[in-house]
């Protein structure tokens, strides 16, 4: 918080994405504040990827501003997003909106948290009747761009692109969404709120794995998700996919 009149304060602004110097200031710290703790673990971050392959059985995995874009034009949405994971499996998440002053937090054997007190995915069963989140499907800027968000609109009744993975899920995870999809997110855009979405009673799924710690990604209260699986998960065949 005080380094928001910083938002300006970039290595690069492009047509689709902002590189933020403090991206990489914030993950610096979270880094520093690790390592000094558990100096035996990994990291895997937005800002660090393209280290290594993690070989400890601990690896934490950190997104120091997922809505960076957001973050750039002054909009509250976004968040920082912590994962422990121990030989693969997330034990723990923490997703931090500070302008907002909003955390969700999880253990692999708690309750999902919003500010400390308990949270549940919605009881929407229709598919019809769900507000699901999702990204702007940019890949390919031609005929075949925003396709998923097109079929988003078809299956539900409302879509919305808010332009923060891991805080739309977390809208799942309290019940404010009923379900999150995005074609190509990040390890670190998800990794803290799948957890929190799973302990606060919802389902998650990886629709599609691709290199570079890239992923087609829904999540849901449980209830629309295999309805959300049926209708999206053949869109993905035309795709290089490790399922």
């Amino acid at each position: 918080m005080n380094n928001l009149e910083r938002r300006g304060d970039c290595n690069s602004n492009l047509r689709n994405d902002v590189k933020h110097k403090l991206d990489i200031e914030a993950q610096q710290v979270a880094e520093s504040v690790i390592m000094n703790v558990f100096p035996e673990h990994d990291i895997l971050g937005e800002e660090s990827c393209g280290k290594p392959t993690a070989t400890a059985d601990w690896l934490w995995i950190i997104d120091p501003i997922d809505g960076t874009i957001n973050f750039f034009h002054g909009l509250p949405w976004w968040c920082c997003s912590v994962a422990a994971r121990y030989k693969g499996t997330t034990v723990a998440g923490s997703v931090f909106l500070p302008e907002l002053n909003m955390l969700f937090e999880a253990v692999c054997d708690g309750e999902a948290l919003f500010n400390g007190r308990p949270i549940k995915v919605s009881s929407t069963s229709d598919l019809s009747l769900a507000m699901i989140a999702t990204g702007a499907d940019k890949w390919d800027l031609d005929k075949r761009s925003f396709r998923f968000m097109k079929k988003v609109s078809e299956m539900a009744q409302r879509p919305r692109i808010l332009g923060a993975a891991a805080v739309d899920m977390c809208m799942v995870a309290c019940g404010r969404m009923d379900g999150y999809f995005e074609s190509g997110i990040y390890t670190w855009d998800m990794a803290a709120a799948a957890l929190i979405v799973e302990r606060a009673g919802g389902e998650t799924e990886t629709l599609c794995q691709y290199p570079k710690h890239r992923m087609a990604f829904l999540a849901t209260n449980g209830h629309i998700h295999a309805a959300c699986r049926k209708h999206l998960l053949p869109m993905l065949s035309d795709r290089s996919c490790q399922l």
